[in-house]
């Protein structure tokens, strides 16, 4: 290895050091008990993996993004480590506040390292059965992804502003987006792309129709038909080799105008409904039929 790499994971073994530190402070043992973070990893500790894959390296990250997310990213910050990540991966358990996991890069943005070799970016998506929704703060990400000019595979868990299609991306070839209450317009934006090796687009629609039946933002609406229709009618969907929508808001007849527009391209749609709980459902305006498909 060289002495670079060595200094990079030196400063990410480090950072697990103060994050195993803090846990024990925060989750102080009983006398004559191991530390919690030993008894109960996923939720009073985090974790930090670091892999040489051969002159470069993989890192994931598993923790609370409040709480121990920040020791990474001061790491992650350092040009002298960013040089050396192939992958990055961060994750954290269904911990949050008002219902939300958020994620801020506000740091990492500001400090403004390049990313040169990074090539796979991904953040935990929410499972259907998570109380707390994974988001990334607002107009962070295009910032962000631009410190990441190699990319060539990324996993997030909302869809990107569009000031993310402004960036030149040229190995960009699969995107998968989770899902929350908003598109930010990410189909129609793709329409006009310009992502010259993208091949795999996997997205997943607003999950707003299927938390509520009361008024809703406008902002909260579901990718419309037209936009789909736009974007099976682009260019850039020539060179695509697969699409998959989730939750996507149209019926059978939508779904088989698309794949009439395109036929040689691999589209297969999926339903990933939000959990909800009994407690909340009604005798009256049940909202909640599509979770009970057997009656």
């Amino acid at each position: 290895m060289s002495r670079g790499l060595d200094d990079a994971i030196a400063a990410l073994v480090a950072a697990q050091a103060d994050l195993n530190a803090g846990s024990d402070q925060s989750w102080p043992a009983e006398a004559g008990h191991p530390p919690v973070r030993l008894v109960e990893p996923d939720y009073a500790g985090a974790r930090i993996g670091v892999s040489d894959m051969g002159g470069g390296l993989a890192v994931s990250f598993r923790g609370d993004p409040h709480e121990s997310w920040p020791i990474l990213q001061d790491v992650l910050s350092r040009q002298s480590v960013a040089d050396h990540i192939l992958l990055l991966d961060l994750s954290g358990p269904d911990i949050g506040a008002n219902g939300l996991k958020a994620w801020d890069f506000a740091s990492l943005i500001a400090a403004a390292p390049g990313f040169p070799r990074l090539v796979d970016f991904r953040i935990g998506l929410t499972d259907p059965g998570d109380h707390n929704q994974s988001m990334i703060a607002d107009d962070q990400l295009p910032p962000l992804l631009a410190l990441m000019p190699a990319l060539r595979q990324m996993e997030l868990p909302q869809a990107p502003e569009p000031d993310f299609f402004r960036l030149p991306l040229p190995d960009l070839r699969a995107i998968r987006t989770g899902g929350d209450h908003r598109t930010r317009g990410f189909i129609h934006h793709l329409a006009d792309a310009t992502l010259p090796s993208l091949r795999f687009v996997d997205f997943t629609d607003s999950l707003a129709p299927f938390m509520m039946d009361e008024q809703q933002p406008a902002e909260w609406s579901s990718t419309p038909f037209a936009d789909y229709e736009r974007l099976f009618a682009a260019p850039i969907t020539r060179q695509l080799s697969g699409m998959r929508l989730r939750n996507a808001h149209l019926t059978e007849a939508q779904y088989r105008a698309l794949h009439a527009a395109r036929p040689q391209l691999q589209f297969s749609v999926t339903l990933e409904a939000p959990h909800c709980y009994v407690a909340h459902w009604r005798e009256n305006g049940f909202p909640y039929r599509h979770l009970l498909p057997f009656g």
